[in-house]
């Protein structure tokens, strides 16, 4: 199992993700398995992912 960890910036004031640095965005580091679970679950939220 891949145990790299995969990095997204997150606005939630604007509810935007992005998988490159965003101003006033905050980092958050997942293991690959976990971090597309989360990725999911900000859209399924209505996050905008860029």
């Amino acid at each position: 199992m891949n145990t790299e960890n995969k990095i997204a910036w997150i606005d939630a004031e604007n509810r935007t993700g992005s998988f490159h640095a965003i101003e006033n965005g905050k980092e958050v580091q997942k293991t690959e398995h976990l971090f597309w679970d989360f990725v999911c679950g900000l859209m399924n939220a209505g996050y905008r992912i860029m």
